[in-house]
Formats: C-alpha cells, sequence, structure tokens
C-alpha cells in the first residue's frame, strides 16, 4: 500500500532520527572487537566510552555525537515510483521537522549572510543524489550524516595517469598522517576516484555506505583497500590520536 505524502514524512523523520542515534550494527560490532582484543588499558577504555556513548545516545533517543553532519540523501527512485514527484519536498521538510524534534544540530548556514535558520535546510542543503530506475516503481531512501570533524579534513587532488597508484597511495597516507589525528579516530575512510574531483567527491561518500570489511569487486582495487587499511594503521595515531588501538577500521573505495 502507498503512503501518503503526510506518512512518508513522518516515516522520513524516524528514519533520520535512527540514523542521527543508533550506529550501525557492523560499526557497533568493529568496536566491541576492538575492545576485546586490545591489551592497551587507555586504549580500551576509549573504546569503551565510545560504545557507552552509543548505547546511551540509543536508549535515550538522543544524537550519538553533537555534531549531526550535513544530510547526504542517496536515493532509487523508479520512473514508476508515485513519489517520483514528491521527494524533494518531502526531504526538505522531513529535515526541518526532524532538526526540531529529536533535536539536530543546525548546521546549514549561509556562507554569504550567515543566516542559520535552524532547520538544516538550505540552498543544496540537504544534499540528494538520485538514481533513477526505469520502469520500476521502487523507492529506496539512504542518509548518511557527514560530520564536519571528519568531511573539513578530506583531501582532494589530480594525478597524471601515467603515475599509476603509487602517487595516489602516498598522497593518502600523508593525508591520514596530518590530518587524520583531529578526526576523532579510529577511521573509516571512503575514497573516491574519477575523471573529475566532483565525480571523485561524491564517489568517496559512496563508499562510507559499504558495510566495514567488505572488499571492492575489482580484485585490483580490493588489494589497494587492504593495503591502505595496513600502512594507515602503521601510522599509530591510534584510538582518539592516543597512539594505541587501531587507527583506520576499515578503508573503502569507489571508481568510475
Amino acid at each position: 500500500m502507498d503512503l501518503s505524502g503526510a506518512e512518508l514524512r513522518e516515516l522520513l523523520v524516524k528514519f533520520i532520527k535512527v540514523v542521527a542515534t543508533k550506529l550501525p550494527d557492523d560499526v557497533l560490532k568493529a568496536l566491541r572487537e576492538e575492545r576485546e582484543a586490545e591489551e592497551d588499558p587507555v586504549a580500551k577504555r576509549f573504546y569503551e566510552m565510545m560504545l557507552d556513548n552509543a548505547r546511551y545516545a540509543a536508549e535515550k533517543e538522543i544524537p550519538i555525537c553533537q555534531d549531526t553532519g550535513v544530510p547526504f540523501f542517496f536515493i532509487k527512485l523508479g520512473t514508476k515510483s508515485p513519489y517520483l514527484s514528491l521527494i524533494p519536498s518531502i526531504i526538505e521538510e522531513s529535515m526541518e521537522m526532524a532538526s526540531k524534534e529529536i533535536p539536530l544540530r543546525p548546521n546549514a548556514v549561509d556562507p554569504v549572510t550567515d543566516e542559520n535558520l535552524g532547520d538544516n535546510v538550505g540552498p543544496y542543503v540537504p544534499w540528494i543524489e538520485y538514481e533513477l530506475l526505469p520502469d520500476s516503481d521502487l523507492t529506496e531512501i539512504t542518509l548518511l550524516l557527514s560530520g564536519g570533524g571528519s568531511s573539513l579534513l578530506g583531501r582532494s587532488t589530480t594525478f597524471k595517469p601515467l603515475n599509476g597508484f603509487e602517487e595516489m597511495i602516498d598522497f593518502i597516507v600523508d593525508a591520514v598522517a596530518e590530518y587524520g589525528v583531529n578526526a576523532c579516530p579510529p577511521l573509516f575512510i571512503g575514497i573516491g576516484i574519477g575523471a573529475t574531483s566532483e565525480i571523485a567527491s561524491i564517489l568517496a561518500k559512496r563508499a562510507l555506505l559499504r558495510e566495514i570489511g567488505s572488499r571492492n569487486r575489482n580484485n585490483i582495487i580490493a588489494e589497494i583497500e587492504e593495503l591502505l587499511l595496513r600502512r594507515l594503521n602503521e601510522l599509530k595515531i591510534g584510538v582518539q590520536g592516543y597512539g594505541a588501538g587501531k587507527s583506520v577500521l576499515d578503508v573503502h573505495i569507489e571508481y568510475s
């Protein structure tokens, strides 16, 4: 049975609340495994505090972190979906409602006027990526709340095609070595490779949606993911920059 516009809006508000207040199962599992395996008492305590925080947030239905980020919606929408014309307005209305009801920190600030309406809605915010599916009535919505602590430390560059992957790998390792300590490690790193920086940036966001432990379908890229995971943990940034424990939980690469 199709939902009405009001019902879909209410469902989306609940969905946004789940994303803001509950860690995904794969992240919780990874943190628990690191806590159990960790021998350093201070690093172990960091993991315990993260898990305590996640449990408290879920129980009290409050955001896991005070920085609830900028919303990125990835939407698969069939051309026969009953919500085809409704999605843009319903997404904005849902964010406005969720920002007040949960509440979410208002992060949509006009860069020209410094105006903040307090509802996480502004020019191109929320950001919505569409994938249209011909002859389908599917509506699938995925949400990534992209926090400033990690996103502002993201880096991009361009490489000459003849230089191979070695230069890219070194660039990533150097970037994490310089900035990773400020992004609340242990980190989950998304990397995008594309013909333009715009394509690469969106692919890097999509990479973050994959489950921890998964590998790219391309064997060469999968090997680079494993290589980067090893090299980045060899930096010994550690949990919360302490120097012990995992620096990086996983590395995912998407490419075009």
